[in-house]
């Protein structure tokens, strides 16, 4: 099942972040396959993740209704929580939908994840099939999010 849009004009911008350069490449592959034509901006921290949604921000408020941000937990620097934390803190960006990596197995690890606002908390998926079915899930919920914004 590939995604259609209902407007070919409004999709989602991934921004992708992970210090593990094959990981980013996998995530890439998995959401190139499914032909959403989203553009995909990768970093390697979160570090330089805020600093692009910062000038990204200051440019123009209008981008962020289609960001979806996709954490690593592990990261050197800020990690995957730090990031997400100051995401969620900025008035502007709260609303974004934010995936994050974390050890499931971690009750703790878990609580975080949902306290701090993350949209998404989940293992990280070993499998191509796993990985296309997470961002399948991700864009419906980013797609519901912005026919909803849209509607106010």
């Amino acid at each position: 099942m590939e995604i259609s849009y209902t407007n070919s004009n409004h999709k989602p911008i991934v921004l992708l972040v992970d210090d593990d350069e094959e990981d980013r490449m996998l995530m890439r592959m998995a959401l190139e396959s499914m032909q959403m034509a989203a553009p995909i901006q990768e970093f390697d921290s979160g570090e330089r993740l805020l600093s692009f949604m910062q000038q990204e921000t200051d440019q123009s408020v209008t981008s962020l209704n289609s960001w979806i941000v996709i954490l690593d937990k592990y990261m050197p620097g800020l990690s995957g929580f730090d990031t997400l934390r100051k995401i969620k803190e900025n008035p502007l960006w709260e609303r974004i939908p934010v995936v994050l990596f974390v050890n499931m197995q971690n009750q703790d690890e878990m609580e975080l994840c949902i306290d701090l606002g993350a949209t998404v908390c989940i293992s990280k998926p070993l499998y191509f099939d796993e990985i296309k079915e997470l961002m399948r899930e991700v864009y419906q919920h980013w797609l519901n999010s912005a026919s909803a914004s849209s509607n106010k």
